[in-house]
């Protein structure tokens, strides 16, 4: 998801609880830990930009000053963000596009490991520099860093010309920005979206006047008006037109329930009154950062209303910013028996982990497993259960959980954007395990997804192979279990070789193939194909797909 946090509204109304906080789309923001939606703060759009040490995945040392004179592009991402997989197609354009024309494209992953970030670049051909950052780091603070993916634009005088979260698509957007910045401008958003939200959380459109009844119905129509504003944004995640300025937007939301909540206030009459007002305080705590306020004021609603899922999300989510995981896990023990399902199972699954309780962390996610019905829900839990396996340091079991996600994935029908983001994901989290020290050299098979790789043949089956291994370490290939006739041919530096070729691992550990089956005929079985890997005459790694 776009952004990595709980939904800025708790409640469509004044009545009842919405449980949008608690669907698998949000659950796994919660899985991640990232930030809320917060009220701008950071660098400030036209000021000089903040300056920053970074160091790339290759080595080498960065600061804002070695980009004097160039207008750099800094990407912030996160692989597990649909919004800046969809993305990164366009930037990855854009770099090659703008590389002679003095524009520099670096990416930053604040979220995920070294390896993860690695299998990545690797996997989609990322051709600018990556840093991997703690979220914490002093680059995440100063440039403000709560969602994913932003993107910033500093011109050659190293002055911010553009701060966008959210996607940048169309990629007409990030251009306009570009050569804004090159002339030492700003360029405006172009979005009938962001009109239309504009509209939404206009506080003209709630007078907060008159009679108490009138006052609390346009108070609950506020509160809708908030919810519904994050639920647009939610959908926009996988439509390209529909680009908007999401810290804009934010200080928006921020605004109006500010309005919402000095008009409620005089009119809480009981409980519910009570703990609803306590609920929305600690949304507004939780927008701005304020961990150990939000905590207090959702604890106030629990006290009133024991059973409001959203209260105890919001309480959770500030208990894991504050890295408080004996209280997340009691507060999500609570969620996960009151609302039981994949998704806050697996969040559950998470904060054990952090508390490094490998057994009840698996019994959790086998738990979320069990109540994983649909070929997405066991892609999505399994691709979890491997991160955090993988976080514990268990790469077997990280392994078998990433080969479930990819199996699942593999199943869901074409057209649903969740087929590629999973499969995509399952295998660069086997990558990231490959590329871990002393990790043995290992393969990996998968659908092919993104564009063709140069050299490659029209109308066949493709597959992206990853094969990880040591720098400068060769490493044969060859298929089996292919029916007579049939053609596997490995595809890599614009040349395609039939039935076996050689690899030879590069710099960042990881070298991508496109492995094409080619039939010819029908076959007379089902056909499961392998791939073998060589190093020397020994075998070192297998991986298969069915036909």
């Amino acid at each position: 998801m776009r952004r990595t946090q709980l939904p800025a509204a708790p409640a469509a109304s004044l009545a009842g609880v919405n449980p949008r906080s608690l669907l698998p789309a949000l659950a796994l923001l919660m899985l991640l830990g990232s930030g809320p939606p917060a009220v701008p703060s950071g660098p400030v759009v036209g000021a000089p930009a903040p300056d920053f040490a970074l160091t790339t995945l290759d080595g080498r040392h960065l600061r804002l000053g070695d980009y004097r004179g160039r207008t750099l592009v800094i990407n912030v991402w996160g692989s597990w963000c649909p919004p800046c997989r969809l993305e990164t197609p366009d930037l990855i354009a854009e770099a090659l596009q703008q590389a002679s024309h003095g524009v520099a494209f670096l990416g930053v992953d604040t979220t995920e490991p070294a390896p993860a970030v690695r299998a990545f670049a690797a996997a989609k051909g990322v051709p600018y520099p990556q840093a991997a950052v703690a979220e914490n780091s002093p680059f995440a603070r100063d440039y403000d860093i709560r969602n994913y993916p932003t993107t910033f634009v500093i011109g050659p005088d190293g002055v911010l010309r553009a701060r966008h979260a959210d996607n940048l698509l169309p990629r007409a957007q990030l251009h306009a920005y570009i050569v804004a910045a090159q002339s030492g401008e700003s360029a405006p958003l172009q979005s009938a979206f962001q009109t239309q939200l504009d509209a939404l959380l206009d506080p003209a459109q709630y007078p907060f006047s008159g009679d108490p009844a009138t006052v609390r119905a346009n108070v609950e129509r506020a509160v809708a008006a908030i919810a519904r504003s994050d639920d647009l944004m939610d959908e926009a995640m996988v439509d390209l037109t529909r680009d908007h300025d999401l810290v804009a937007t934010q200080a928006e939301q921020v605004r109006l329930r500010d309005a919402a909540l000095a008009a409620f206030a005089p009119l809480a009459r009981d409980d519910h009154d009570a703990a609803l007002l306590a609920r929305l305080r600690g949304d507004q705590a939780l927008a701005r950062g304020d961990w150990s306020d939000a905590q207090s004021l959702y604890q106030q609603a629990i006290d009133l209303a024991p059973d409001d899922l959203e209260a105890l999300a919001g309480a959770a989510y500030a208990a894991g910013e504050r890295a408080d995981w004996t209280r997340v896990v009691q507060l999500r023990e609570r969620i996960a028996g009151a609302a039981p399902s994949y998704a806050t199972f697996a969040g559950l699954g998470n904060a054990l982990a952090k508390q490094a309780d490998v057994a009840a962390a698996e019994g959790a996610y086998a738990r979320a497993a069990a109540l994983a019905k649909t070929l997405p829900a066991r892609a999505w839990t399994n691709l979890y259960a491997g991160r955090m396996e993988a976080s514990l340091g268990r790469r077997s079991q990280a392994r078998a959980a990433f080969e479930r996600a990819l199996e699942a994935a593999a199943r869901i029908p074409a057209g649903d954007p969740r087929a590629t983001w999973y499969v995509e994901q399952a295998q660069e989290g086997m990558i990231a395990l490959g590329v871990l020290a002393g990790a043995p050299p290992s393969i990996s098979l998968a659908p092919w997804t993104g564009a063709d790789l140069p050299g490659s043949v029209a109308s066949t089956i493709k597959y992206r192979l990853a094969v990880t291994g040591s720098r400068g370490q060769a490493i044969g290939l060859a298929v089996r279990g292919l029916p007579p006739h049939w053609i596997g041919s490995f595809c890599t530096d614009r040349v395609c070789a039939p039935f076996h070729t050689q690899v030879t691992i590069p710099a960042d550990g990881v070298k991508i193939v496109e492995f094409q089956v080619i039939p010819f005929g029908p076959a007379s079985h089902s056909t499961a194909v392998r791939v073998d890997a060589f190093v020397g005459a020994r075998r070192v790694a297998s991986a298969g797909a069915a036909v």
